[in-house]
């Protein structure tokens, strides 16, 4: 029994509770404050060209019969009226420069009206002080269904060039 005595009974370790380490506050480096703003600059270049652009509904009815043309005389948007299978109509929009920069204008038209619709000027340089008339023109197809209106949009953006 005298073995029993003299025996240490040794404990379980007991196991590491871990402590959360501190993290380091992350401070920009110059560079990094350098791209930050110069990606800002840009981000905002682009909300403002795309807010600015000039945006038109474009539409078009297929009337049945030939050589009907019923032209709509607003001029809030590109609205072709009524034109029957074969038959073409014109709208057009004056655009100004009244800046003393030179302007990139790239024009771009969506929805179901889109091929039926040809752009006389796209892509193309506004000088400073300038004033350029673009010529929206359809052309309805043999293939066109009748009694269905073809509409879309168009956008115009005006990108200054420094």
């Amino acid at each position: 029994m005298n073995d029993i005595k003299n025996q240490t009974i040794e404990k379980p370790e007991e196991p590491e509770i871990a402590t959360p380490e501190k993290k380091e506050k992350y401070r920009m480096r110059l560079s990094d404050k350098i791209i930050a703003a110069v990606l800002a600059v840009f981000f905002i270049c682009i909300f403002y060209i795309v807010l600015d652009a000039n945006k038109y509904r474009a539409t078009v009815r297929i009337a049945p019969g030939e050589g009907i043309v019923g032209i709509n005389p607003s001029t809030a948007s590109l609205d072709f009226g009524d034109l029957s299978r074969g038959a073409s109509a014109v709208r057009r929009v004056a655009l100004k420069n009244g800046t003393n920069l030179s302007m990139y204008v790239a024009i771009l038209k969506i929805g179901s009206i889109s091929d039926l619709v040809d752009i006389s000027k796209n892509n193309f340089k506004l000088k400073p002080r300038s004033e350029e008339k673009i010529e929206f023109t359809v052309f309805v197809p043999a293939s066109a269904e009748i009694d269905k209106t073809y509409s879309g949009r168009v956008y115009l953006f005006k990108i200054p060039i420094f």
